[in-house]
């Protein structure tokens, strides 16, 4: 089986040869990020982020298909795993930014115990997994590894739970509020 590596390309030396695959591919390369991304500007970055990733590592010497499709599934994933990243941390500020409406909205003492009932009720509507989840993270101040290594759970079966758990408490508590 022959290996598509950097040997396919003209043989100048190391710089010329990842130039020239910056040159043939990055056009490409960023219309498909932005098919994914949506965003030109992370396209942009996530493209140039994987030339120097490949650069850094000479990862192409390594390619068993063609050089394209490994670029453009390195890509793909690139993106997947921004997107999912950009998620997380989305909830996380969605979380942030409902707390403070809560701490902001409940003035009174009354209006206080009121709400932490609501939440309560809330929370309770939650399927189980989810709820104990979402308490361990945002009550107890627990990292998600360390709920998904006591629940013996994927973190990304924890960042499941805890983004679905979020939306239903802002659906929930949007009447509330």
């Amino acid at each position: 089986m022959r290996h598509a590596n950097t040997n396919d390309l003209p043989l100048a030396d190391d710089n010329v040869t990842y130039e020239n695959i910056f040159q043939n591919h990055a056009k490409a390369l960023w219309a498909e990020a932005y098919r994914l991304l949506k965003d030109s500007q992370d396209a942009k970055d996530i493209v140039q982020e994987l030339i120097i990733e490949i650069w850094e590592k000479r990862s192409l010497s390594n390619v068993q298909t063609n050089v394209r499709s490994y670029l453009f599934q390195s890509l793909r994933y690139k993106c997947y795993r921004y997107i999912k990243t950009k998620d997380t941390e989305e909830c996380k500020k969605d979380a942030w930014s409902f707390s403070q409406d809560l701490a902001t909205k409940a003035e009174t003492g009354i209006e206080n115990e009121e709400l932490k009932r609501s939440i309560s009720a809330a929370i309770k509507t939650l399927p189980l997994q989810s709820s104990n989840i979402f308490k361990q993270v945002f009550i107890e101040g627990k990292k998600r590894k360390e709920v998904a290594l006591d629940m013996g759970l994927s973190i990304n079966t924890v960042n499941v739970h805890i983004y679905t758990a979020c939306k239903k408490l802002q659906e929930k508590l949007k009447k509330i509020l």
